[in-house]
Formats: C-alpha cells, sequence, structure tokens
C-alpha cells in the first residue's frame, strides 16, 4: 500500500527551502562548531578597532554627541549590512550551482537565503553589541527602535537591488566582482561612518546627502541617541532609490534567469 505523502501549500515549500539554504549558510560561513558563531560578533568589532586605532587620534573629537565607539560602530554595520548584501548576491549562484538539480531550489532561493543571512547577522550582532553597551552604562534610547529597524531595512534593501544588478554583470563580464570590490572601498569615506555629515561644508554636505547611505546611517545614529545632530536627512530618499534599485535588480535577474543557470 503505498504511503500517502502530504501536499504542501507553495508558501510552505518556498519557507522549508528557504530554512534548510539559511542552515547550509551558516554552517558553511561559522562551521560545525557553535563557536564559530563568535565570528558574527568579532568581526565587525574587529573593523570597529582598526578604525578607532588608525582614525580615532584625527576624528575622536567630532563626534562629541555620542560614544566614539558606538559612532563607528552604527556606521561599520549599516555600511557592512549594504556592502555584505550586494557581494552575497553576486557569487550566489555560482557557489551553489550544485543545489539547483533539486526540483524545489531555484535561483532566486539562493540569492534570498544569502541576503537574509547578511540581514540576521548584522541585525544580531548590532543588538548585542547595544545590549553590552548598555550592561556598561551608556545611555542609549530605546524610543525609536522602529526607524531604527527602517534604517537596517532599508540599507539591506538597497544592497539587495545592488546584488540582483551585479549577479547579472558577472553572468556577463566574470571581472564586475571586482569592480564591485573597488567601488564600495569609497564607501567608508562617503558614507559618513567616519564623520557627521554636519561637520563638512554646506556644498560637500550637498553632494554626499546623494548616497542614500548617508540618510541611513545619520538617521541610525539619531534614534539611539536623540542629542545627535544631524542634517536634512529623511527615509523617503533612501527608501525610493531602494525600490528603484530593487525593481531593476529583479528585472534583470528574471529576463536572464535561463543564462545565469545554465553556463
Amino acid at each position: 500500500m503505498p504511503v500517502p505523502i502530504p501536499a504542501r501549500s507553495p508558501w510552505t515549500n518556498q519557507r522549508l527551502v528557504l530554512w534548510a539554504l539559511l542552515h547550509r549558510e551558516a554552517v558553511t560561513r561559522f562551521g560545525r562548531y557553535k563557536m564559530g558563531v563568535l565570528w558574527m560578533l568579532v568581526e565587525p568589532l574587529i573593523g570597529v578597532l582598526v578604525l578607532g586605532l588608525v582614525f580615532g587620534p584625527l576624528i575622536g573629537r567630532t563626534a562629541p554627541d555620542m560614544p566614539f565607539a558606538f559612532f563607528l560602530l552604527n556606521g561599520f554595520v549599516l555600511l557592512k549590512t549594504f556592502s555584505g548584501t550586494m557581494m552575497a548576491g553576486i557569487g550566489a549562484i555560482n557557489s551553489n550551482m550544485g543545489l539547483l538539480i533539486f526540483p524545489k531550489v531555484r535561483p532566486l532561493d539562493l540569492i534570498l537565503a544569502r541576503v537574509l543571512f547578511e540581514l540576521t547577522s548584522s541585525i544580531l550582532s548590532f543588538i548585542v553589541f547595544c545590549i553590552v553597551g548598555m550592561w556598561m552604562g551608556i545611555q542609549l534610547s530605546l524610543g525609536y527602535l522602529h526607524i531604527l529597524l527602517a534604517t537596517f531595512v532599508i540599507t539591506w534593501l538597497l544592497g539587495c537591488g545592488a546584488g540582483f544588478v551585479l549577479s547579472v554583470s558577472v553572468a556577463y563580464f566574470e571581472s564586475a566582482d571586482k569592480v564591485a570590490a573597488f567601488i564600495k572601498r569609497p564607501l567608508l569615506f562617503l558614507s559618513c561612518v567616519l564623520h557627521p555629515l554636519y561637520y563638512l561644508p554646506g556644498r560637500a554636505q550637498e553632494i554626499l546627502l546623494f548616497n542614500p547611505l548617508v540618510h541611513t546611517i545619520e538617521l541610525s545614529r539619531k534614534c539611539l541617541f536623540p542629542l545627535y545632530h544631524i542634517s536634512e536627512v529623511n527615509l523617503l530618499y533612501p527608501t525610493i532609490v531602494a525600490i528603484i534599485f530593487l525593481a531593476i535588480g529583479i528585472c534583470l535577474f528574471h529576463n536572464h534567469r535561463y543564462f545565469l543557470t545554465r553556463r
């Protein structure tokens, strides 16, 4: 007598596939040992430590309205959310091509698993650092957590859009990933990670405000430290840019999905 197989809805199948891919991504990234998860916390902390040692004597007093360590950490984690998500989308298909032999795994699932993993790891590491900071006596505001979460999600969506576009570009031009890695380096200086926006001259502020990351990074600092002074930043502009990037990226990915999986 045949064993009946319970029917699952498409949403249930999609959720199970994404969960399996996320678990595989965690094992691949951190190893099979639980201590490997500590790297998720140590990586941004090392970046902040290096930046603090290199630039601390020069810019340590440019953010008097909030602790310098949190000033750097806030900008660095959000920048990593964007750049990590963008770079994750580039190699998601090439590095997991063997998984496409399973009928329920689609190329889009491979990218979604990686970018969701980047968002989750960034938010979790930032939450842990905030808890440690409050335990050490740093006064953090909890009244604007919804805006803080929105800055992370919008930054992540910007990275998703850029990742979709670059995943298609790499399929046609193998050097596109090297170009992307080269372009993202100046973002450390052009996204107000190392300095507040209001310390710059008026003309420089007008130019940097075209960068949507400036808006999300500065607003996230304002959420945690309400006394932090911000210039003309808002969530509307980066949201519009994120929607445009994401729409272009998804359209490109959809139109070239067969070529991406048959190389």
